[in-house]
């Protein structure tokens, strides 16, 4: 025990011995210069410092910057000082991410050593950039350039240099931005808005930044400016109701205006309706999106009228198609029958009158507005009378005289004269002297007959065979055939049809070596190939093109292909070939009644459209000539040049004509307008 207490004392004497001859020493350490109030990121705080000591000391010196309650170690250093010496040193902080990090807000630095340390005044570290712009209107239209300039200045009142972005924001949603620069303070942006931005409020918004040598963003600002695109008509639309009119009803149409997302505007317009010759025929002021109806007379011509739509100094333009309508009207009063033409083109067809049991077929052509009579005979009694067309019965019981079933055209009293006798004998008179001087004139010259050489046969064959029909089946036995009937029961359809016309056919079938007949081949089988009906008629072929064999209502644009490759075939055979065949090609268009069965494709004609083909292609002179009818159908794909032969206007084909051409018409047409 009393060997314990003596170790106790000589640990206590040897403490005071250390403590009386170690002198206890302290050190001053001094900012010799304190910090500004602010400063931004990337600032550069200059920190001069001065430790004193009393003694001789050798410690490590550190240097700490807190903010808000954190600590960040930004100096650190061994120093020896001598008694009573002092260390100075001047050294400074950057102000950077990777050393502050996301320190900022109130500050202060601490340098220490050991336990003495020293604390700077308190000062700011801000990452703010103060924008303010000068935008140069609130108000835009699509396409319009924003313009927006501006000064940015940092928390510490020095200007910011640096990067900028401005942006077009709807909501959430970024439509697009731009990227720009900031030199000493100053910036300048633009921002072009999409022709498509719909009508609307938005917002610009501006972000300014700087960034480090690292590349990261260090201070930054932005601001916003509320701006408002307008609602602007930048299109015009014309809309049928029915683009295809039909004769004594309404064209409804309407215009309808859109602005730049295509969304419709309410507004007013003007409508102008203009026929076939350019002529106005109606203008009126319309609200937009609403129908407004024209009244298409009975009687008015078939053709394709025009309406232009004017609204907000846009321009539109559009057709429209006034149809055909073959529409008569029939009537049996007594023993006549009366035809009445109420259509707008001339009735030309044949129809069917029933008297009895018995069937007679009526041609009958009656212009626009016009009414015609037929009486009808027949041995003495009591008839039931019916006028068939179309499907259509006009029916009587009427009482009828005469010596046979018959019907003739009415005259001014031409039966009543007729049944005189000195009529009769007036005319039989008048026909005997005129066949007198005929005989007499003929009796002095002399008869010369001509059977050419190329016919086998003589000339009396060759008369016979004029008359008769090709048999298809020798030239195409693929042929897919067509027949036409006075009477059926099919479909009503538009075509187009190409006629051909050989002119010199019975030499061509009767010449082998001529190459005639392989020739026809090749002409039938091309048009088959595109999906054409074959139609004979002693020395004419008809090629129809029907939506029925098609599947198509477009066959224009075919009917003209299979007429240019039938012209080839028969220029190439020209061109070679010691016996020419002359020939003449035609195109039409017009509306046929159709039937298509297994073995044959039976049709009907409306109006004169076989007879119209016929007569055209008897007038072509190795070329192809094309109706009115086709023309206006095909008038923007080719080129036509206009031919008065025999009274009737016929177009002669010269060329196919480039689409383009149509485009740039309307574009010619819409810059006129704006100028009117």
């Amino acid at each position: 025990m009393a060997s314990k207490r003596g170790v106790n004392v000589i640990l206590i004497l040897s403490v005071l011995f250390i403590l009386l001859i170690v002198p206890l020493t302290s050190a001053d350490i001094i900012f010799n210069q304190q910090p500004g109030s602010i400063y931004n990121l990337g600032n550069i705080i200059p920190v001069s410092l001065t430790v004193k000591e009393s003694a001789d000391t050798i410690g490590t010196l550190y240097m700490d910057l807190i903010c808000n309650g954190n600590e960040i170690n930004f100096y650190k250093n061994t120093i020896s000082i001598p008694s009573g010496g002092q260390w100075n040193r001047d050294e400074s902080l950057v102000l950077s991410r990777s050393i502050t990090g996301n320190s900022i807000g109130d500050c202060k630095i601490k340098a220490y050593l050991g336990n003495d340390y020293a604390l700077t005044n308190s000062f700011q570290i801000s990452d703010s950039i103060t924008v303010s712009t000068n935008i140069s209107q609130t108000s835009f239209n699509p396409g319009d350039t924003v313009f927006l300039k501006g000064v940015a200045t940092r928390a510490d009142q020095n200007p910011a240099n640096g990067y900028a972005e401005i942006s077009l924001l709807d909501g959430n949603s970024t439509i697009l931005s731009q990227n720009g620069t900031v030199n000493n303070g100053y910036f300048s942006m633009n921002l072009s808005i999409p022709n498509d931005t719909a009508s609307g409020s938005y917002l610009v918004n501006l972000k300014i930044y700087e960034k480090d040598f690292l590349g990261t963003i260090t201070n930054h600002g932005s601001s916003d400016d509320n701006i408002y695109v307008n609602q602007v008509p930048t299109s015009l639309e014309i809309i049928f109701d029915n683009s295809r009119v039909m004769p004594g009803t309404d064209m409804s149409v309407k215009e309808v205006l859109y602005d730049q997302t295509g969304i419709k505007i309410n507004s007013t317009g003007f409508l102008t309706v203009k026929d076939n010759n350019n002529k106005i025929i109606s203008q009126v002021q319309v609200s937009t999106d609403n129908f407004t109806n024209f009244s298409i007379a009975s009687d008015q011509a078939p053709a394709n009228w025009s309406v232009v739509a004017v609204s907000n100094r846009i321009n539109s333009y559009s057709t429209f198609t006034i149809l055909e309508n073959e529409n008569i009207s029939t009537s049996i009063i007594n023993n006549t029958v009366i035809i009445t033409n109420n259509g707008n083109v001339p009735f030309n067809r044949t129809i069917l009158v029933k008297v009895g049991n018995q069937s007679l077929n009526l041609d009958v052509y009656i212009p626009v507005d016009q009414s015609k009579k037929w009486v009808l005979t027949a041995p003495d009694g009591q008839y039931n009378v019916q006028v068939i067309n179309d499907g259509m019965i006009t029916g009587a019981v009427v009482g009828l005289t005469g010596s046979a079933i018959d019907i003739k055209k009415a005259g001014s009293d031409f039966l009543s004269i007729a049944k005189l006798p000195a009529v009769w004998i007036f005319v039989i008179f008048i026909l005997g002297a005129v066949a007198f001087i005929l005989f007499r004139k003929n009796y002095q010259k002399n008869f010369i007959g001509y059977a050419p050489s190329s016919v086998k046969g003589g000339t009396a064959l060759g008369i016979i065979e004029k008359n008769k029909s090709m048999d298809l089946t020798i030239y195409n036995p693929k042929s897919s055939r067509a027949e036409l009937t006075l009477s059926i029961k099919g479909d009503k359809q538009e075509v187009s049809i190409v006629a051909v016309n050989i002119k010199n056919m019975i030499s061509i079938r009767h010449t082998k070596e001529s190459g005639g007949e392989e020739v026809l081949k090749k002409i039938i089988s091309s048009a088959e190939d595109m999906k054409a009906a074959t139609y004979d008629n002693q020395d004419y072929l008809y090629f129809i093109f029907a939506p029925a064999r098609t599947k198509t209502f477009a066959n224009e644009q075919t009917a003209i292909k299979s007429a240019q490759k039938i012209k080839e075939i028969l220029d190439s055979h020209n061109r070679t070939a010691r016996q020419k065949i002359e020939f003449g090609i035609s195109l039409n268009y017009g509306e046929i009644i159709a039937k298509q069965e297994p073995d044959v494709f039976r049709f009907m004609g409306m109006g004169n459209i076989m007879m119209r083909s016929k007569k055209i292609a008897s007038i072509a002179q190795n070329n192809i000539l094309l109706s009115e009818k086709m023309t206006d159908r095909v008038r923007t794909s080719v080129r036509v040049e206009k031919i008065k032969i025999e009274d009737m206007d016929v177009y002669a084909l010269t060329e196919m004509k480039d689409h383009s051409q149509h485009e740039r018409f309307l574009n010619g047409f819409m810059k006129r307008m704006e100028k009117d």
